[in-house]
């Protein structure tokens, strides 16, 4: 007789569709196979997240979550302090609904899931997803880890390093699953793309996929591309990705600017799309200008469709790239030296197809689905083995 399904919930704080939902949609049949069924809750707000993960075919958990936002304005502080323990009661009713006995929390600033596991006795599995808290921020919120998670999981080597390593319960490395058979080379479906778009088969196409946010550097991005077409006219330039409500007045400067640019062929703001994969396969060069990371889904989804990557060295990006052989990687906010790597890329045809071939092999090797859900599976028989032993009375 099977063994009946364990439930884990996943608790993501951010209502715009992202790595940590793309990652619970990717890794759910593949955990199933091993014995755990995923459950995910997300702010009952509106964003992309929720008709995505509906698409995709998971029915998320809509709660009134709270979340500490990177802000000086004191009244969204008094906001999230209003909202936290409403949030925690609302994740102690979720726990129960679900029947989860571990409770995935991802990022590093929002415990509210924490405290309602521990008061509902399921497991927590803290997930430390990128390189953004301040350092005081980073000390502050590591001593609740440490006294609230059962196992933490870090986004790259790298963040284990930032974070301090050395925690009293089990911690273990991942990296964001690639379904490399969607995530393909596939000069077809690249060229309908560009017909669509009106671009001409060798026109030189350089496009990022990011959440339209401060942290992503977006600026950095156009700034880049206005000094590439200076040298290469014919050049077209996408953004795919939306802002949040929370960053709308953002995503309407990175509109403006990019107007100002007056480009020959205007920046393409592509907005949230569900056909990413389409739109690598139109690439020349995938761009990556963060201010922080941790090894972000966009590279490795790049790399798997065999475009090249220009991205910054922040978080574990060094990890995922290697530099002069799948991609370049540079120091962040540099749009001069984006241009250049850029440009680089564009003048050797040999050199993009040598770094797209092995950014493929790395990411078919390193990346996939199974990788990632064999990490997550250890992390959740380690989390529960871990609640038992400090239960009363062991």
């Amino acid at each position: 007789m099977d063994e009946p399904l364990r439930r884990v919930l996943c608790v993501v704080h951010y209502p715009i569709y992202g790595g940590p939902h793309n990652k619970t949609v990717r890794l759910r049949e593949s955990l199933r196979r091993q014995g755990w069924d995923t459950a995910i809750a997300i702010p009952d707000e509106v964003g992309t997240a929720a008709p995505r993960l509906r698409a995709a075919g998971v029915e998320p958990e809509l709660l009134p979550l709270g979340r500490l936002r990177a802000s000086a304005d004191p009244r969204l502080l008094l906001r999230y302090g209003r909202q936290f323990r409403p949030s925690v009661r609302a994740l102690e009713a979720a726990i129960d609904r679900t029947g989860a006995s571990v409770v995935q929390i991802s990022g590093l600033v929002n415990p509210h899931a924490a405290l309602a596991a521990r008061a509902r006795g399921a497991a927590v599995v803290w997930q430390i997803v990128d390189s953004r808290a301040p350092e005081p921020l980073r000390r502050a919120a590591m001593t609740l880890v440490r006294r609230f998670a059962d196992a933490v999981m870090f986004n790259g080597e790298a963040l284990r390093d930032l974070h301090g390593g050395n925690l009293p319960m089990p911690t273990f490395v991942y990296y964001p699953p690639v379904d490399t058979e969607l995530f393909a080379p596939s000069r077809e479906r690249g060229l309908a793309l560009r017909e669509e778009l009106g671009i001409p088969p060798d026109a030189p196409f350089v496009g990022t996929v990011s959440n339209l946010t401060p942290l992503k550097g977006i600026e950095t991005f156009l700034e880049a591309a206005a000094r590439i077409a200076a040298e290469r006219p014919d050049a077209r330039f996408a953004v795919v990705g939306s802002a949040p409500e929370s960053h709308r007045a953002y995503g309407e400067r990175l509109h403006q600017q990019a107007a100002a640019l007056a480009l020959q062929h205007p920046v393409v703001f592509a907005g949230d799309r569900g056909d990413v994969e389409n739109w690598y396969a139109a690439f020349d060069v995938a761009l990556v200008t963060s201010r922080s990371e941790g090894t972000t889904t966009t590279l490795l989804e790049a790399q798997s469709c065999a475009v090249p990557v220009v991205g910054t060295r922040v978080g574990a990006i060094a990890e995922v790239v290697d530099d002069e052989t799948t991609g370049l990687l540079l120091e962040p906010d540099q749009p001069e030296l984006v241009a250049k790597a850029v440009l680089r890329l564009l003048r050797d045809d040999g050199l993009r197809a040598r770094m797209g071939a092995a950014g493929r092999d790395a990411a078919v090797a390193r990346f996939g689905i199974e990788s990632s859900a064999n990490a997550h599976a250890r992390a959740y028989a380690a989390a529960l083995e871990h609640a038992e032993a400090r239960r009363p009375g062991r």
